[in-house]
């Protein structure tokens, strides 16, 4: 699916920063993306990278705003690009690993949304559902952890951190028996909104689901 997805960014030459978690994976999927679409050059933010050289990566991805160089992508780790960096010339983001406090996600997503955005942005979450545990896979439990969490943080005065009950509950979740065998991705994903209080949303002729 991620791929498909990077196919569809790249047919409309848009730029794309993707967000992984573990920084190993961060190295390992630049080499494998550049080599599939035939890049010169991925490069990554992360923990490690100096801040001089961070910034010499946003100017050379922000390049894009006066000379449109076509497709091109950013990969970064959440916490350590989560804030300070404006990323206007991308109009996708992709969280294929995901930190487990929704704030630090809207940090994310923020690095594109910031003064100087004039296009639309895209938002692409991939999870993975097993086809026999439907709505109780793994990607479904965090997604739904990942809403509740920003309803409560809709209602309170500050953002919501990381605590001991996430885990426990994912846990206690992972850990029940499956509802169904073989599940269909329809109806999955029609559970997993009902349990996320959200309207059901057909999908679109690519199998996704598309959140306003």
């Amino acid at each position: 699916m991620l791929r498909s997805i990077l196919r569809r960014i790249k047919s409309v030459d848009e730029r794309v920063l993707v967000f992984i978690k573990h920084r190993e994976m961060q190295f390992r999927f630049a080499e494998i993306v550049r080599h599939m679409f035939g890049l010169q050059r991925i490069d990554v933010i992360n923990g490690d990278t100096p801040i001089p050289r961070r910034q010499e990566i946003v100017n050379r991805f922000q390049r894009h705003l006066s000379v449109d160089g076509g497709f091109d992508m950013l990969i970064l780790g959440p916490k350590a690009a989560g804030t300070g960096l404006t990323l206007t010339a991308a109009t996708h983001v992709i969280h294929l690993s995901r930190w487990w406090n929704p704030a630090v996600e809207e940090q994310c997503n923020d690095r594109v949304h910031r003064i100087g955005q004039t296009r639309p942005v895209s938002v692409h979450i991939p999870m993975a559902l097993h086809p026999e545990l439907g709505a109780q896979s793994f990607d479904c439990l965090l997604q739904s952890l990942m809403q509740r969490k920003r309803r409560l943080a809709e209602q309170a005065l500050w953002p919501m951190g990381d605590n001991s009950s996430d885990v426990s509950g994912l846990t206690h979740a992972v850990a029940q028996p499956a509802r169904g065998k073989h599940a269909m991705l329809a109806d999955s994903m029609t559970e997993l909104f009902r349990r996320d209080q959200l309207p059901t949303v057909s999908p679109a002729p690519d199998g996704s689901y598309e959140l306003i």
